[in-house]
């Protein structure tokens, strides 16, 4: 992999104002710094001789170490990173892309870093540096791929990130449709606010309208004040709605309104206000299906199905499995303060596994294997830690649950009033028993 894989920017020499630049050697050590960047950090060249970016976040100099991220992911990133002083005051925050610079056998030799105070970054001369938001640090925000198929979804959702056109993204339990909605939100010019995440499985009926929509004070028994909704606190963000599916009929088409004008109605209101946010839908069930058994309205189907994303199955992409291992095993071991390796064993074992639960499931097997394990090398042996011998009565429900999602098509609603339960309780149950 060449070093123009990336579109890094051309800034030469020292004549670059408040840009620090910096270019690092395979184990983080400073090998440049210019001049705008020791004026930014009010330091002098010698004192980076004997520090690396990881000891300065051990030191809780910052709050977090990019160019590691950089190192595990093996892919350029642009995050915010916040600068703090030995009390722990903060002196600034700052815009900071790495990319790194590979060797002919794809090994990574060197990373160049890009570093500008936040506060006199505008959005222009976020462009004029080339700095996009490709990803950020934490684990479940990563695009870790490597799979033609994945690759080109990724690049699909980069050209729709600038355009607020809805979105509806389809895929099995745990195979990241959040971290693809992140992404795009990331890469969006709604990036400077936090994405608006909602489970709708987790709301329960009786409050689903009012935590969605809000109220007025007085509305209804107990509405002492006043309450902004979920999807007006996104507000010039992006409204992320999670198992859409299980939105009931009742809402749906007050959702639809909302989508349609642009506007939202309290309960208890008089007047709609405007609401501008960018809305991106998910399911891992066939809306058209649900359509078809009149449990969604097929007017709100066509209007969230305006971008169309499906996320394969971890099965169906198997190359990723081992860089997402690499990646997790990374953040597991830093969390946890361990030293773990795997064997060629263990990945191949963990390449070779059906992965029901997929991306979610690989996870947390290798969370499992960082905490549990005994060793600082992990052999096959360790692969899957031994199980307590389930009862029958925790088997038969299990498969009963199982069944009940089957003949209701996996929509969490339908299998909920199937089993007499309620759907808070079938989303415990579901956790419970390890059920995708």
């Amino acid at each position: 992999m060449a070093i123009n894989t990336y579109n890094i920017p051309d800034i030469e020499g020292d004549d670059t104002g408040d840009v620090g630049i910096c270019v690092f050697d395979e184990k983080g050590r400073f090998l440049y710094t210019n001049e705008a960047f020791l004026q930014i950090r009010g330091t002098t060249l010698d004192h980076y001789h004997s520090i690396t970016p990881e000891d300065m976040y051990k030191k809780n100099l910052t709050d977090k170490c990019i160019l590691n991220s950089v190192f595990t992911s093996k892919t350029p990133i642009t995050d915010v990173q916040t600068v703090l002083r030995e009390d722990g005051k903060i002196l600034r925050k700052q815009l900071v892309t790495i990319y790194p610079i590979f060797d002919e056998n794809g090994n990574i030799k060197n990373a160049i870093a890009y570093y500008r105070d936040l506060a006199s970054v505008s959005k222009n001369s976020r462009q004029e540096l080339g700095q996009k938001p490709v990803q950020r640090a934490a684990p479940q925000k990563s695009t870790v791929i490597v799979s033609p198929s994945m690759k080109a979804l990724y690049d699909s959702a980069q050209k729709v990130a600038a355009i607020d056109s809805t979105i509806l993204i389809t895929g099995e339990t745990g195979t990241g449709k959040e971290v693809l909605a992140r992404y795009i939100h990331n890469a969006s010019p709604r990036q400077e606010k936090e994405m608006v995440v909602v489970d709708c499985t987790a709301l329960p009926d009786s409050l689903i309208e009012s935590e969605l929509f809000g109220y007025e004070k007085g509305s209804f028994t107990g509405a002492a004040t006043a309450k902004v909704g979920l999807i007006e606190s996104a507000n010039g963000s992006t409204l992320f709605l999670d198992e859409i599916n299980s939105l009931p009929l009742s809402l749906q088409g007050k959702l639809l309104r909302t989508l349609e004008t642009k506007t939202i109605k309290h309960l208890g209101a008089l007047k709609a206000k405007p609401v501008d946010f960018r809305l991106i839908a998910a399911t891992n069930v066939d809306l058209l299906q649900c359509v078809a058994d009149k449990t969604f309205r097929s007017d709100l189907y066509y209007r969230l199905n305006v971008i169309p994303f499906h996320i394969p199955p971890l099965r169906k992409h198997r190359e990723d499995i081992v860089p997402l291992v690499r990646y997790f095993k990374e953040y597991f071991t830093k969390k946890y303060g361990v030293n773990r390796c795997f064997s060629p064993k263990v990945y191949e074992e963990l390449e070779q596994n059906n992965w029901v639960g997929n991306v979610r499931e690989l996870k947390n097997m290798v969370e499992r294997l960082v905490v549990m394990g005994t060793s600082s090398t992990m052999t096959e042996s360790d692969f899957l830690p031994q199980q307590p011998a389930e009862n029958e009565e925790i088997t038969d429900e299990r498969e009963r649950i199982r069944k009940a999602l089957e003949l209701n098509r996996g929509h969490r609603e339908k299998t909920a009033q199937y089993l007499h339960i309620s759907r808070r309780t079938l989303q415990y149950k579901l956790k419970k028993y390890g059920i995708y």
